[in-house]
């Protein structure tokens, strides 16, 4: 039986395990998140070993926890107290031997490994028994399993000089027949953290575009652009653009996400001190559609976070990003270039009456092009502007022969506006302080030549 300070010790460490889920009133949800969380740890005992802890176990704890207080997370001693409980030395390394072969093999199939080679009796080995003289070796699944890299701190020297960019899930918007998610599109620059980002209905092709543009025009065009592997930023349309723009995609090898931390980070931030807020809103009819979502979102990222001291950088993003380099300057991009660079291309050919189909409408095209095959380039935001080119010739904008949609159907459509709905005194406090902010910022600004911002001569 251990000592009392050991059982103090033991139960000490049960509740700095459980101490999130009973020191603060949590809902079902929450609850539910915070025991995977724990659960998926790895634990360090007073004893030394480093284990895993099952969600039964801590769920377990919390009970005894919440009946008994401290009193319950003291070890209960054991019904077979006074029995030997030594596994023979062979036993035991044996067993380590099993393990060090498969990291994956279970407890029960190394014991019925040892059974079979004669070396434990059949049904007298326990799990709980070999399973601790494995974490006492330190072989447990847990120590064998566990990534034994070891990674290095990288920040880029100067602004632009790379951008994360990556997309989360963030918020379950009300709809019929089912609730629908709203993905965070967020592009992080990796020097100043500064984040421009926006909530999209899908995770696609033309959401990724839309920030990306938008960012582009916030601060000027990157060097590198860093993101993961997924369909919308492994597209054929991204990498044209990027070509055009001057911009060097990179992806992080496959299952190795460590390289994009800031973003992953800054989607944490968004979770804690924005997306639970705006999705008890949503949950309570205050938020109801995309567009609400947006301006709230907007006006915490503003001024909430790009606004606010990093705790690694010490200073605000916003103040950060404007510590331009004198060898690398920032590159804005012409408006007209940087929309040309993320059109969609395809090819198209022209009836004989001088029409082609896009997106299920109709479009006249010059004359002369019937009965050839021609580049059609456009933007799926807006199909007023479709270019026409044929073998390396421009041959101007379509005409479209009908009313035109907002938006390609290939852009996935937000919730129909719906009333306006009451504000709570958190959504209002920040977006006034959003707007008084910028009122700010724009009176320190002098517009005329010799002013200052109070109208005084210089």
């Amino acid at each position: 039986m251990p000592s009392d300070a050991a059982r103090q010790a033991i139960a000490t460490f049960r509740f700095g395990v459980i101490a999130p889920l009973v020191v603060q009133r949590l809902g079902p949800g929450e609850r539910a998140h915070i025991v995977h969380d724990l659960g998926s740890r790895l634990w360090k005992m007073p004893d030394g070993r480093t284990i895993r802890i099952h969600a039964r176990t801590i769920t377990r704890w919390v009970a005894r926890y919440k009946a008994q207080g401290f009193t319950g997370l003291l070890p209960e001693e054991r019904s077979d107290r006074g029995v030997g409980r030594v596994l023979p030395e062979q036993v035991v390394d044996r067993a380590v031997t099993l393990r060090q072969e498969d990291p994956e093999r279970s407890v029960l199939q190394i014991i019925r490994i040892l059974e079979l080679e004669g070396l434990a009796p059949v049904g007298q080995l326990k799990r709980t028994t070999l399973g601790d003289a494995l974490c006492r070796a330190g072989v447990s699944r847990a120590e064998v399993t566990r990534h034994k890299e070891t990674f290095q701190l990288r920040e880029s020297p100067y602004p632009n000089a790379m951008w994360q960019i990556d997309t989360c899930q963030v918020l379950l918007l009300p709809g019929e027949p089912r609730r629908r998610v709203l993905h965070l599109v967020a592009c992080l620059d990796d020097h100043s953290r500064h984040v421009v980002a926006r909530l999209y209905p899908a995770d696609d092709r033309p959401a990724v575009a839309d920030l990306l543009k938008r960012a582009i025009v916030a601060r000027g065009k990157p060097e590198r652009m860093y993101s993961d592997n997924g369909g919308p930023y492994h597209s054929g349309m991204l990498a044209t653009a990027c070509a055009k723009l001057g911009i060097a995609p990179r992806h992080t090898r496959p299952y190795r996400p460590m390289g994009r931390g800031k973003v992953e980070r800054f989607f944490l931030t968004a979770q804690r001190q924005w997306a639970r807020e705006a999705q008890a809103l949503l949950d309570a009819g205050r938020l109801r559609t995309l567009e609400d979502c947006q301006e709230f979102f907007a006006a915490w990222l503003h001024s909430e976070y790009n606004a606010r001291v990093h705790s690694s950088t010490k200073e605000t993003p916003d103040a950060r990003l404007s510590h331009v380099h004198p060898d690398h300057p920032l590159v804005w991009v012409d408006p007209q270039a940087l929309a040309d660079a993320f059109l969609w291309t395809e090819t198209r050919t022209v009836t004989a009456v001088g029409t082609i189909s896009i997106e299920g409408l109709d479009f006249e095209v010059a004359p002369e092009l019937a009965r050839r095959k021609v580049t059609v380039r456009f933007d799926p935001y807006d199909l007023s502007r479709v270019l026409i080119e044929y073998e390396g010739e421009s041959f101007g904008c379509a005409t479209a022969l009908g009313p035109l949609p907002a938006h390609s159907r290939h852009v996935r459509a937000p919730e129909p506006p719906a009333a306006p709905a009451e504000r709570t005194p958190l959504h209002e406090l920040v977006q006034r302080n959003d707007e008084e902010q910028r009122f700010r910022q724009a009176g320190r600004m002098s517009f005329i030549p010799g002013e200052t911002a109070g109208g005084e001569s210089s």
